[in-house]
């Protein structure tokens, strides 16, 4: 049965007047339709394509700000201030940082953390040791949780250890434990305070030794008392670029002899032995 309705309408597709025979026509002919729904299904696929685009380079940052070393930049991103300010923490020594070259810096999440637990602010940024808690009270092992405790991969991420020198570790410490099934979790804060004593040391020793080679930098430096950098690398066996990173975190005093940089034998001397005795080297 045919409807006798006519409605004047405008198409969607090409904006031409029209007469329409039901209510709910909205275009002017079959040609019009398949060009709004194949102009539909285009825009939506572009569309879907941004958008996986767009979730690919979020991955992609997340990825990076999750790597275990991160860079100026990143660091800057994580502590919401400006390079420089990152820079001035490295010169300072508040936080550790690795210099491959002048142009390549790395921090490593854990000195990160550490930079917080020494400067008392509460760090959500890592992921990783929840801030010491101040109360010595004993923690009854039946009333942990899994929510209260580290699972052994989080702490083998968390101290860049393997899981044997852990259990060892963590067995010296007394770091209360629950197991659940052949699992075993440990209790965070005791986790903190162990990090905290773990990384102290390097922290406090790093300080004395920039400390003990500023004073012996003012004591002038003559070429008979240094190494060249040739020399250190046989000594260290280690790439000249990593050893330069190592020498200038340290403040070691140098000279230049032309385009020959010198370095302190007395420094090198006292940071081989150091290195030797840490099995560094």
């Amino acid at each position: 049965m045919s409807s006798k309705i006519q409605i004047a309408k405008i198409c969607d597709q090409c904006a031409t007047s029209f007469i329409a025979k039901t209510t709910v026509t909205r275009f002017c002919s079959k040609a019009c339709n398949s060009k709004f729904y194949k102009t539909t299904a285009r825009k939506a696929k572009l569309l879907k394509a941004d958008i996986d685009t767009i979730t690919k380079q979020t991955e992609i940052k997340t990825a990076q700000i999750e790597r275990h070393y991160l860079n100026v930049k990143e660091v800057a991103d994580l502590l919401g201030v400006s390079k420089r300010s990152v820079y001035g923490m490295i010169n300072s020594g508040r936080l550790n940082a690795l210099n491959f070259s002048v142009r390549s810096t790395r921090v490593s999440r854990i000195d990160l953390e550490v930079f917080f637990f020494n400067n008392g602010i509460k760090s959500n940024l890592i992921n990783t040791v929840e801030p010491i808690a101040k109360s010595d009270k004993k923690i009854d092992v039946a009333d942990l949780e899994v929510g209260d405790c580290y699972s052994m991969d989080e702490l083998v991420s968390i101290f860049d250890k393997s899981r044997t020198a852990l259990y060892t570790a963590l067995a010296r410490a007394s770091v209360p434990k629950i197991k659940i099934g052949k699992e075993a979790y440990f209790e965070k804060v005791a986790v903190g305070k162990l990090l905290k004593k773990y990384k102290m040391p390097k922290q406090l020793g790093l300080s004395k030794e920039r400390t003990q080679n500023q004073k012996l930098s003012k004591q002038g430096l003559q070429a008979s008392q240094c190494y060249a950098i040739e020399d250190c690398v046989k000594m260290f066996g280690k790439d000249r670029s990593l050893l330069y990173g190592i020498f200038n975190r340290r403040l070691v005093p140098k000279i230049r002899d032309g385009q020959n940089v010198l370095l302190s034998r007395k420094a090198i001397d006292k940071l081989y032995k150091t290195f030797k005795r840490e099995g560094r080297i």
